[in-house]
């Protein structure tokens, strides 16, 4: 009897500690169907200077819109290059487990800019994270993969300030 429970103590602790130790398992996405929501927001700033921006992207294209406090700017779109969408979606696979470490800022940290990113999946979505940049906090997996997204643009052109 004892040993039966010894052996059962030792099955729920070596589970428990597999689960905690696996991390996030990688999304498993559709190239042909996945889209990926890429938002970031300004801090606050008098509106010449505030420059907040969506892209959406798919195999097929991305688009950039670029605002001031709601009034857009500029909006582009172009085709997506394969080899884009291919470093878009390795990196999205992997979010969940590299966004795990973004942290929440401190309470009381104002006049940071923020991001998110949605990826969806025919449609429906498979993951969502947004984060502060404030106070030192990163947001570096998101930007990560957005990255390659934004290098499809001009992003010193469409973020110009004072326009």
């Amino acid at each position: 009897m004892r040993r039966r429970i010894v052996l059962a103590t030792l099955a729920v602790v070596c589970a428990g500690m597999a689960t905690s130790c696996a991390g996030s398992a990688p999304l498993q996405l559709d190239a042909g169907t996945t889209t990926v929501e890429y938002s970031f927001r300004d801090s606050s700033v008098p509106p010449q200077y505030h420059r907040s921006y969506v892209i959406k992207a798919s195999k097929n294209d991305a688009s950039i819109t670029v605002d001031s406090y709601g009034d857009v700017l500029a909006q582009e779109t172009i085709v997506m290059p394969a080899d884009t969408w291919t470093k878009v979606l390795e990196s999205a696979k992997t979010l969940p487990a590299r966004a795990g470490k973004i942290s929440e800022p401190k309470p009381g940290c104002t006049g940071g800019t923020g991001s998110k990113i949605t990826i969806r999946d025919g449609g429906a979505e498979r993951y969502s994270k947004s984060a502060e940049n404030c106070g030192g906090r990163s947001d570096q997996p998101l930007t990560e993969t957005a990255g390659p997204l934004e290098a499809l643009f001009d992003m010193d052109e469409l973020l110009k300030t004072g326009k």
